[in-house]
């Protein structure tokens, strides 16, 4: 029995020379073989092509990732940081907050009576209806003044008696005399500045007082006010007093109006020596020109 042949495939590549043409005979089970491989490279390549676009976006996110790790430590560690300092913050209130709770003993007996004072004080009223015989009788005696003159004088007198009335536990007295060089500004939506209080410079080493009666809740050193002094009124009101170079008294103590209580000095977060003078009333920082009556000649305070 004669074997069939084995089919050939004949490839001839002809030059664009002289030169003699070269054939090639191909087995089809060659040919097929090498259809197959180039499918398979065809399709590695694709393949290829498709993970390297998928490694490439793998890559871009991956690195956007290390840069949001990278800010996300940043903010820890600021979150940390703020956290340090709340949680100094938080022991300094508990401090005072304690020491605001105690029950019993002098000191608080003194402190709920003076809360009492404050809570039933009224200011006394000076009736407008007799403003204009007080201003008549203000003229005949200075014939030389005209009417507004003569009013001005009568409102600033009646100011003056009005002061006078303050309880000795409402903070009105001026701890320290000198020049103020800061004034009390409140945070508001076009200015994220504010001051709660007032500074005033005078010399160092100079005796701060009390600016009313009252119990002193808090006396050491804080971070922003170095050696700070807190003295409770009673009714609601606090008074601060900051940068102190020397501190005279104790918690617990008791302080009458106008006692020593520290010495002016610069420690703490300060440019140079000056006492920050703040005043609180019912958790709120309020302006200290409103009732230390050195400031309110004329001027009727708020109380």
């Amino acid at each position: 029995m004669q074997k069939r042949s084995a089919k050939r495939i004949s490839i001839m590549v002809v030059p664009e020379d002289d030169r003699e043409p070269v054939s090639f005979r191909l087995r089809t089970s060659t040919v097929k073989l090498l259809y197959v491989l180039g499918a398979i490279l065809l399709v590695h390549i694709i393949i290829g092509a498709i993970y390297y676009f998928k490694y490439a976006n793998l890559l871009d996110y991956n690195q956007q990732i290390l840069a949001h790790n990278g800010q996300l430590q940043e903010d820890n560690k600021r979150v940390n940081t703020l956290a340090n300092q709340l949680s100094i913050l938080e022991q300094e209130y508990k401090k005072v907050r304690s020491l605001l709770g105690v029950d019993g003993g002098s000191a608080s007996n003194t402190l709920h009576a003076q809360a009492n004072s404050a809570a039933t004080y009224s200011e006394p009223s000076f009736q407008t209806d007799n403003l204009l015989a007080q201003v008549a009788n203000e003229l005949d005696n200075n014939s030389g003044l005209d009417f507004y003159e003569a009013r001005n004088r009568v409102l600033v007198a009646n100011n003056h008696r009005r002061l006078n009335f303050y309880p000795e536990n409402i903070p009105s007295q001026m701890p320290v005399k000198g020049f103020l060089t800061l004034d009390f500004q409140k945070e508001a939506w076009f200015s994220a500045k504010s001051h709660s209080g007032i500074d005033i410079v005078a010399k160092k080493g100079t005796i701060i007082r009390a600016a009313g009666s009252g119990v002193v809740v808090f006396a050491n050193w804080t971070v922003d006010l170095g050696n700070l002094v807190i003295i409770d009124h009673g009714g609601g009101f606090l008074s601060f007093y900051g940068h102190n170079q020397r501190i005279l008294v104790a918690e617990k103590n008791l302080v009458k109006k106008g006692d020593p209580i520290s010495l002016l000095g610069t420690s703490g977060k300060s440019s140079g020596p000056h006492l920050h003078f703040e005043i609180w009333r019912d958790g709120v920082p309020v302006d200290p020109k409103e009732y230390v009556t050195d400031f309110n000649e004329g001027v009727n305070a708020k109380f």
